[in-house]
Formats: structure tokens, sequence, C-alpha cells
């Protein structure tokens, strides 16, 4: 049986009348890269703000998609307008197309009030795609038993012929394949000593639900290998 969530809280009035010092401290090597790069991810400093809202909601178990992301911005919009006489409503999304639900009710001042000391360096990242041609058949680590002759058949073919051999063999046998393939990419990561420190400004019971919701999700910024600790300080 699926859990109900409950996300009545994002159609009450705006209110911003407790403030609190988010404490971020990495635990892991982190990688905060803001816009879809080419052939190399280069992290930020900091986080975005769309990270912190990406968190938070992570915090709370709103892990919507666009779609219903759109759907429930449109009816904060309107029940804004109706009830409450709240024209203006602006939502922004960050430069891969996130849009946090919680940006109506939460405020983040920016830059950080304490950031921690930062090492960047590059390592390689398993960056994980989908394509139609002989990329996604050579990319992928594992397929079924069933095509292990025709394959090894490939590898037999002097290497001008083989992209061909791979492209029919996955249009062939696309269901035999991974639907994600894996390439080696350079990415920026930063590894740090100390935490930072964020002030947001929202509303009493939603600062409370974040942070009962704090001890039990696990948290991550960047990636899903970004893990932090989190510690909310109520001001």
């Amino acid at each position: 049986m699926e859990k109900e969530i409950d996300i009545s809280i994002l159609f009450e009035k705006p209110n911003f009348d407790k403030s609190a010092i988010l404490w971020i401290e990495p635990l892991a090597p982190l990688s905060m890269v803001v816009s879809m790069p080419g052939s190399y991810y280069r992290s930020q400093g900091e986080p975005s703000p769309f990270m912190i809202y990406g968190m938070l909601e992570n915090q709370l178990g709103w892990h919507f998609d666009e779609r219903i992301r759109r759907d429930i911005l449109k009816k904060m919009k309107s029940e804004f307008s109706q009830k409450y006489k709240i024209k203006e409503f602006n939502s922004q999304s960050s430069e891969v197309g996130f849009i946090p639900i919680l940006q109506h009710h939460v405020k983040i001042e920016f830059p950080a009030l304490v950031q921690p000391q930062k090492t960047f360096y590059e390592d390689y990242w398993t960056q994980h795609l989908k394509d139609v041609d002989e990329r996604h058949a050579k990319g992928s680590r594992n397929y079924d038993i069933s095509l292990e002759s025709e394959v090894s058949d490939i590898y037999s073919q002097p290497k001008e012929f083989r992209d061909k051999q791979w492209k029919t063999l996955l249009e062939k046998n696309s269901k035999s394949f991974p639907n994600y393939y894996q390439s080696p990419t350079k990415r920026e990561f930063i590894s740090t000593i100390g935490r930072y420190g964020y002030k947001i400004e929202t509303n009493t019971n939603l600062l409370n639900e974040i942070i009962n919701q704090s001890a039990f999700s696990p948290i991550y910024i960047g990636t899903n290998e970004g893990w932090v600790d989190l510690q909310i300080q109520k001001i």
C-alpha cells in the first residue's frame, strides 16, 4: 500500500516569521554542478539555492517529477490568488530544469554565513547514458547471456567493422541490454574541512516538519554520493 504524501502545508499563506541556520557538514567529497556541461563537470564551491531546496524536499519525502511539480505550482498559484489575494507568483527553475516547490515558503540567504575550507580536485565519475546506437551496446557492462556468441563474433571482426555490428546487435536485441550504459567522465570534486551555514526564513509549522524529518532521511547534495550531515538551529 502506497503511503500518502501530505503537501497541504504548501497551500497555506506564505509566512516568514521563523528564522534558522542550516548547518551543512559534508561527510564525503562533493561535486556541485549547476549546468549541463560538455565533457567536463566543473563544481561550484558551495551549494546553489536549488540544491538546498532539493535537499530539504528530499527530507520531506517530496520526490516529484517535473510534471507533478508544475501541477502543484499551478494549484498553489490559484490558491494564493483566490484565498490570499497574492497576485505575484513567479517560480524559478535551475539551469537543468529543477523547479523547487518550497521556494514560495522558504527564503535562503546567499552567500553562506560560514563556509568550510575547500580543496578542489579532479576524478573520474561514472556517467549513466542512454543511446540508440553502438555507443549503448559497447558501453554496457552487462548483457543477456544469450548474446554471448554474437558479442564474441563482433570482437573477432576488424575494428573498422565493429561499430556497425554493435548497432545492429542493439537494434535487434534492445531488451537484452540495460536501459543505461556507463561512461567514465572527468568531474571536479571538493574536499572540505568544516561546514556551510545558511540563514533561512520560513514559518513555524514547516520549520518543525523539516526538523522532525531530518533525523530519518539520507541527505546528499550535488550527487547521490555527496553525503552531508544537516543540523538546524532555530534563531
